[in-house]
C-alpha cells in the first residue's frame, strides 16, 4: 500500500484474501483502514461507503449507531472508518451474570430492531438459497475432523423443513449482515445509559431479519462451555428468550423460519470449525439438540 497523506499505519489486524484490515492514525485521530482486494475494489469501496451512510440514516446515531466512513478513496480500494466507543460487546458478556446476559442480548436486539425499522416489510421466503450455500459448502470442505453422518443427517431434517416454508411471509429489513457481539460496541455517554456501536457493516443489506438474529444466537451457542439446562432450537432457553422477547423485532409466526435459520447457521459454523476445536464441539452439540426437537415448523397455508 502506497503512503498516503495523513495516515500513520499502525498494525495489521486482519489479512483475508478480499480485504486488509489495518488499524491506523488519520490525522492523528484512531481510525480502521480496510483495504479491499477483490475485483473490483472501487465498486467495493463505493458500495461499502453507501451502505455505512445508510446504516447511519437509519440508526440515528445516538444511542444506536455505527462507525461512520471517514474517507473514501475509491481509486485505491481504500475506506477509513472511526473506531467504535467503548468495548466490544463479547467482552461484556464474558463477564455478565445471567441477568445482564439476558440484558445484553435483548439490547442487541433493539439495535437490530432500529436498523431495520424503516425498511421492514413482508415478502415470501426463498429456503432453496439457503440451502444452495450450504451445498456448496459442504463440497469445498474437506477434512477427516469432519462427521459425514452428522452433515448428511442435518441436512435431510433442513431439506425437509425447508419443503414446509417455502413461500412462507417472511419479515425483511435493513440487517448488518454479520451480528456478533464482535461487531458491536458498548459505552455509557451518560450515566445508566447504553449505547450500541456496530462494525464491519460492509455486508449490511436487506433480508430477513430471522437471519441477523440466528447468527447473534449461533454465535452465542458455539461459544457454551457447557451444555444448557434447556434449549429451543438448539439454543440455552433463556438467550433466546432473551432475543425473541424484544417487543416489535419478529413476529411470532417467524419462529419456523428463525428455527430454520438457527440450523443453517449451525452447519455454516461448523463447516468453518477446522481449527476451532473447542468451538466445532458446542456446534456438535448444538446441532444435535436442534435436530431432536420437532421444533415449531408446519405446512404454509
Amino acid at each position: 500500500m502506497a503512503a498516503l497523506p495523513g495516515v500513520e499505519p499502525l498494525r495489521l489486524v486482519r489479512d483475508r484474501s478480499d480485504r486488509l484490515v489495518i488499524q491506523v492514525r488519520l490525522d492523528g485521530r484512531p481510525a480502521w483502514l480496510k483495504l479491499f482486494c477483490g475485483t473490483e475494489p472501487a465498486a467495493s469501496v463505493r458500495q461499502a461507503e453507501a451502505r455505512l451512510h445508510a446504516a447511519a440514516l437509519a440508526l440515528g446515531q445516538d444511542l444506536d449507531a455505527v462507525a461512520p466512513p471517514l474517507l473514501a478513496l475509491p481509486e485505491q480500494g481504500i475506506l477509513i472508518t472511526a473506531p467504535a466507543p467503548g468495548r466490544p460487546v463479547a467482552e461484556l458478556l464474558a463477564e455478565a451474570g445471567k441477568a445482564e446476559r439476558a440484558a445484553l442480548i435483548a439490547r442487541m436486539g433493539a439495535w437490530l430492531r432500529q436498523l431495520a425499522a424503516p425498511t421492514r416489510a413482508r415478502g415470501r421466503f426463498g429456503p432453496r438459497f439457503w440451502l444452495n450455500g450450504l451445498e456448496a459448502r459442504i463440497a469445498a470442505a474437506s477434512g477427516g475432523w469432519i462427521d459425514g453422518d452428522l452433515v448428511a443427517g442435518h441436512m435431510r431434517r433442513m431439506r425437509s423443513e425447508a419443503e414446509l416454508l417455502r413461500g412462507a411471509a417472511v419479515e425483511r429489513g435493513l440487517c448488518h449482515g454479520d451480528l456478533t457481539p464482535d461487531n458491536l460496541f458498548a459505552d455509557t455517554p451518560r450515566p445508566g445509559v447504553l449505547r450500541l456501536t456496530a462494525i464491519d457493516m460492509q455486508g449490511c443489506t436487506v433480508m430477513a431479519l430471522a437471519r441477523d438474529m440466528a447468527r447473534l444466537l449461533v454465535w452465542l451457542e458455539s461459544r457454551r462451555e457447557q451444555p444448557p439446562a434447556r434449549v429451543r432450537d438448539g439454543i440455552a432457553l433463556p438467550d433466546w428468550l432473551a432475543l425473541t422477547g424484544v417487543p416489535g423485532l419478529l413476529a411470532p409466526d417467524q419462529a419456523p423460519i428463525l428455527r430454520f435459520l438457527i440450523g443453517e447457521l449451525m452447519l455454516a459454523y461448523y463447516l468453518d470449525s477446522a481449527r476451532q476445536p473447542l468451538r466445532r464441539r458446542a456446534l456438535v452439540r448444538a446441532m444435535r439438540a436442534w435436530a431432536a426437537q420437532e421444533g415449531t415448523v408446519r405446512p404454509v397455508p
